[in-house]
Order: C-alpha cells, then sequence, then structure tokens
C-alpha cells in the first residue's frame, strides 16, 4: 500500500469516527420523547420522557403536587444540550473541546438520579409508602454513549491519541463526580437550612425532631472534639510505628508488626465497635466510677485505633521511599542514627506522612458504625464522659423513619459534614504545599 492509498485509508477511518460521534451526540435528542423515569408507588405508575421531565410542574398526587426537582431538569436539558455541542464542536474540528461535552453530557444522568430522594422526600410527607424509581433506556444511553462519543472525539486526532482520549474522558467523569456530589449535597441541604434559618441549625443547642426544633452545634462540636482527640492520641502513634518499622525494627519483629498493622485496616468498624463496648466502655466505668461509659472519651479512643494501620501503612511506605544517600550523607557528618530519622528522613517524608494523615482523619470524620456503639448518642453539648452524638450517628440513625423536615435537615447534616470534611482537606493541602515551598527556599 502507498503513501496515498494509505492516507486516504486514515482519512475514511477518521470520517466514520466523526459520524458516529456525530450520530452519538444526537441520541438524548433522538430520545427525548421516550420515556427517561418511571415513578411507581400506591399502585400508580408515572412514565415521564425527558421532555416532560423539562416541562412539567410535577406530579399530580392525591390532589397535592410533588415537584420534579429543579436540578433534574436542570440536568436533562444539560445532557441534550452538550450532547449537541460535542457533535457541532466535533464538526468544526475541535476534538478536544468535544470530548469534553461528551463527557459532561454523560455524567447529567448521574446527577438526575442523585435527586431521586428529594421525589421520594416528598412522597413520604405524603404517607405514601413503597416507593419504586426506575430509570430507562434514554438515560442509560446519555450515560453509555457519552463516553464513547468522547473516546471516539478525541480519537479522531489520530490513532496515537486513543489513550489520550480515555484518559481526557475518565478525567473529565472524575473532576466531574466531585462537582456532581457538590451539587447535589448544596441542592438537598441548602433548602433545609434556609427554611430552619442558619443560625438556629448551626448555633441551636437542641435537637428534637419531635418538636422541629433543629440545632446542630452539639454533634458539629462533638465531631470535632472527637476527630481533634483521635488525631492527637493517632497521629504520634502511627508515625512513630511507622519509623520503628522502616528504621530501626528487626526484621523479624517488623515481620510480626507490620502483618498486624495491615490486619487492622481490615477489620469491619462493627468489630471496632463490638470491641468498645466490650473492653473500653467497662474499663471507663472501671476507672471513673459513676460514668456510664458511653462517652466522648470512648469515641476519641476508639477512632484513634482505627486511624492507626491508615497511618502507619502510608508513613512507612513514604519513609521507605527516602533515599538512602540522604541516611548516609547524614551520617558522614557524624549524626547520630536518632536525628538523621528526625532531621533528615522524617522530614524529606513528611509529604507522604501527610498524606497518611488526611485519609486517617478522614476516616475519623467519616466514620458511623463504631462510634454508634460507644457515642451513648444523646445530642449533648460535649463532656469528655458524657454521652454525645456526633454528625454522622445522627444522619445513620435517625435517616430510616425521618419525614418532611426532620428529613431536610439530616441532609442538611450531611451538607454541613461535607464543608468540614473539605475545610479539613483544603488546609492540610496548604500546609504541605506551604512546607514544600519552604524546602525549596
Amino acid at each position: 500500500m502507498n503513501t496515498a492509498e494509505a492516507a486516504a485509508k486514515a482519512e475514511r477511518v477518521k470520517r466514520t469516527k466523526v459520524i458516529l460521534a456525530v450520530l452519538l451526540g444526537l441520541v438524548p435528542l433522538a430520545t427525548m420523547f421516550l420515556p427517561y423515569v418511571r415513578y411507581a408507588f400506591s399502585g400508580l405508575h408515572y412514565n415521564l420522557s425527558a421532555l416532560q421531565l423539562l416541562t412539567l410542574s410535577g406530579l399530580s398526587v392525591n390532589g397535592t403536587l410533588v415537584p420534579i426537582p429543579l436540578l433534574a431538569k436542570v440536568c436533562v436539558g444539560a445532557g441534550i444540550l452538550f450532547g449537541l455541542l460535542g457533535s457541532l464542536l466535533l464538526l468544526f474540528k475541535k476534538p478536544m473541546l468535544s470530548g469534553i461535552s461528551f463527557a459532561v453530557s454523560a455524567i447529567t444522568p448521574l446527577i438526575v438520579l442523585l435527586t431521586s430522594s428529594q421525589v421520594q422526600t416528598a412522597l413520604t410527607s405524603l404517607n405514601i409508602s413503597q416507593i419504586k424509581i426506575s430509570y430507562l433506556l434514554p438515560f442509560t444511553l446519555t450515560l453509555l454513549l457519552g463516553l464513547l462519543g468522547g473516546v471516539l472525539a478525541v480519537w479522531t486526532k489520530g490513532g496515537e491519541r486513543l489513550a489520550e482520549a480515555v484518559f481526557l474522558v475518565f478525567s473529565c467523569v472524575s473532576v466531574g463526580s466531585v462537582l456532581l456530589l457538590t451539587v447535589y449535597m448544596i441542592t438537598v441541604g441548602a433548602p433545609a437550612i434556609a427554611e430552619i434559618g442558619v443560625g438556629n441549625f448551626l448555633f441551636g443547642t437542641e435537637w428534637k425532631p419531635d418538636s422541629n426544633t433543629f440545632g446542630i452545634l452539639p454533634l458539629i462540636i462533638s465531631s470535632i472534639f472527637g476527630t481533634l482527640g483521635a488525631v492527637l492520641i493517632g497521629v504520634p502513634v502511627g508515625i512513630l510505628t511507622a519509623v520503628f518499622l522502616s528504621e530501626t525494627a528487626p526484621r523479624r519483629v517488623a515481620g510480626v508488626v507490620r502483618p498486624a498493622v495491615q490486619l487492622l485496616a481490615g477489620i469491619p468498624s462493627v468489630i471496632y465497635g463490638f470491641f468498645g463496648m466490650l473492653v473500653l466502655l467497662p474499663a471507663i466505668r472501671a476507672i471513673f466510677p459513676g460514668s456510664v461509659g458511653e462517652s466522648l472519651l470512648a469515641v476519641i479512643l476508639i477512632l484513634a485505633i482505627m486511624v492507626l494501620p491508615t497511618i502507619v501503612s502510608v508513613s512507612e511506605t513514604a519513609l521507605r521511599a527516602v533515599p538512602v544517600s540522604y541516611r548516609e550523607a547524614a551520617m558522614a557528618l557524624g549524626t547520630t542514627p536518632t536525628k538523621t530519622i528526625f532531621k533528615v528522613t522524617v522530614p524529606a517524608a513528611k509529604s507522604g506522612i501527610l498524606a497518611g494523615v488526611i485519609l486517617g482523619v478522614g476516616r475519623a470524620i467519616g466514620e458511623t458504625m463504631a462510634v454508634i456503639m460507644v457515642a451513648g448518642n444523646v445530642a449533648n453539648m460535649p463532656h469528655l464522659l458524657g454521652t454525645v452524638k456526633l454528625l454522622t450517628t445522627g444522619i445513620a440513625m435517625e435517616m430510616s423513619y425521618s419525614t418532611g423536615l426532620h428529613r431536610q435537615a439530616l441532609f442538611a447534616i450531611g451538607l454541613v459534614l461535607f464543608i468540614f470534611i473539605m475545610i479539613v482537606n483544603i488546609a492540610f493541602t496548604a500546609i504541605s504545599k506551604r512546607g514544600v515551598q519552604m524546602d525549596a527556599k
């Protein structure tokens, strides 16, 4: 095959990819008249197309209008528009932008899926149970063909760009998932905060759903104190254990300790909860007569144990990654082994150690089952030996039977928890970057 024939064949293949990608981008528009979602409850069935989701204000149920979430409307429309935009950009020879548009179009059905809880909450408030929401063919096609269209769009730049196309599309999906979660949490949590009042919700000291009193200050402070206490205990122990395993432990000892630490990482949360109930709580009652056992102290201790394996494993890996030449250079200058560890090795590995701390803090903040079993679960202002309720336990314990404003308030707690975790991650990232900049100077 000569050069001209090869070029002609490559052009035909490229044209075929363009045509296929353009057609895939038109699928959301072409299927907008087909049933997109089915709502089934109380013997009633509602099959709504994408067009109906965009145009109808809600579902009429027993004379009451159940609104279709605004976010669902926006995302259904966005899925169609970004699909069309991806096709147009590809026709105008903008494959990278086209691939991003297709990826965004593919993400929109997932956001629509997340809005199902709002419809369920509205129906539950009408004393309707056994609610079933099913997403049909257009939903699936928009998701899958959007991803495929993104790959084809970027692939039109050449066969060697296939890997780049896959990486681009799925990186967009990853970033889009974070944005999706952020938008969803704000959408479902903000209305309840607005209805209750920001001040009453964040700084109220009473949580009484029966009387529509939703103050989460005790939950916030208990979560902060529980996390800080676990970090103050778990981080030093974890880092020193990692230093021991990577720097000073005899091989046989390390061969026993390391698997034990790794085993801790695989133990289910409920087992930690059993340990807390059977060991920690009786110990607290014995040491502090008059205490009921279930307390903030028990929460701190159980979380400190649970964050250890993450901190130890990640920190040890970071310490082992420090070049041997660093240690040898320090020893050659007459530095003692202990000073070499804490003045050279640990500072050189601090980025990895900080990553382990961040992961450990994330687990401490988000832990639920073990905390439920040792906290007492009463929304009191925190006291070291008093019963407490954390943000996560409040959501887990009450979501199953909550309705109306109570259920929306639990979603609002989720939003507060989400913001709390984001602040912690941003703070640790800023500290890490500042440390790197100081090292560079």
